[in-house]
């Protein structure tokens, strides 16, 4: 039973989409289409910025010394989404755009180093010899 349930959300998904589309062309006619090829337009100009913005920010996350995970998960969601744009459909449409829309990406701040006692501490010049 559980293996035909992956199916039918795949089958399933863009059938609900389509039938969309259908209820939306009922509505406003031909801005329909227009709607569609500027969201296609919109998810490959998301993938693109995030082509070139992804590097950049992972490096810069790094040499900062902050974990490349926060970028990597934000670079995600921006691809996700823009895949989501391309996808045709209402409900893909408003899931790319909260994915945009969710806040973070930003790499956490390292919090400041701890202060050490001896900073503090007078220091006693003099000199050190050994003896054997």
């Amino acid at each position: 039973m559980r293996a035909w349930i992956g199916p039918i959300i795949a089958l399933g998904l863009p059938a609900l989409e389509l039938v969309g589309i259908y209820l939306i062309w009922q509505k406003i006619a031909a801005w329909t289409l227009a709607w569609l090829v500027g969201a296609v337009a919109v998810g490959i100009w998301v993938l693109r910025r995030e082509l070139t913005d992804f590097l950049p920010k992972l490096a810069q996350a790094v040499l900062n010394g902050h974990t490349p995970l926060a970028v990597l998960l934000a670079s995600f969601r921006r691809v996700l989404a823009g895949l989501m744009f391309i996808f045709p459909g209402a409900g893909s449409d408003l899931l790319a755009l909260l994915l945009l829309a969710w806040p973070g990406g930003r790499p956490p701040r390292r919090p400041p180093p701890a202060r050490d006692n001896a900073s503090t501490e007078t220091v006693i010049e003099g000199e050190y010899r050994r003896v054997d």
